[in-house]
């Protein structure tokens, strides 16, 4: 006994959209992962969150991870300078959450964190990758 050709045509039509549906689920989640990484969508998900953005990227503060504690991290080059604080949409370079205006940024010594210096102490900040 074959299998009609009504059938077959069914099965075909049934894998074609059972892919297709894949596909789209797979670059909706990818669309979803980019749209994370923005300092808006960061801020949206804590309004209290202390970070800076730095060539388009956001600089989150890491004074609290264990592991960036035990990094042998050196005040290095000055970067910049934070230019506006308070900013919570429309992030733009060297615009900072919580940091004051005026607040000197500098390389560490690790490419993914930078050092803030304050009055009280360099603080370091990771940068925020997505995914």
């Amino acid at each position: 006994m074959g299998i009609s050709r009504r059938n077959k045509l069914f099965f075909l039509l049934v894998c074609i959209t059972v892919f297709s549906t894949l596909i789209a689920a797979g670059c909706e989640s990818s669309a979803s992962t980019a749209e994370n990484a923005s300092p808006e969508t960061l801020y949206t998900s804590d309004n209290e969150i202390d970070m800076f953005i730095y060539e388009g990227a956001a600089y989150v503060n890491a004074l609290d991870l264990d592991w960036v504690g035990e990094l042998s991290l050196a005040k290095g080059e000055k970067l910049g300078m934070i230019s506006r604080s308070g900013v919570t949409d429309d992030f733009q370079d060297w615009e900072a959450t919580i940091l004051s205006e005026g607040t000197a940024v500098y390389e560490s010594g690790e490419s993914e964190v930078l050092l803030a210096e304050t009055e009280a102490a360099l603080i370091p900040y990771l940068k925020y990758a997505e995914g």
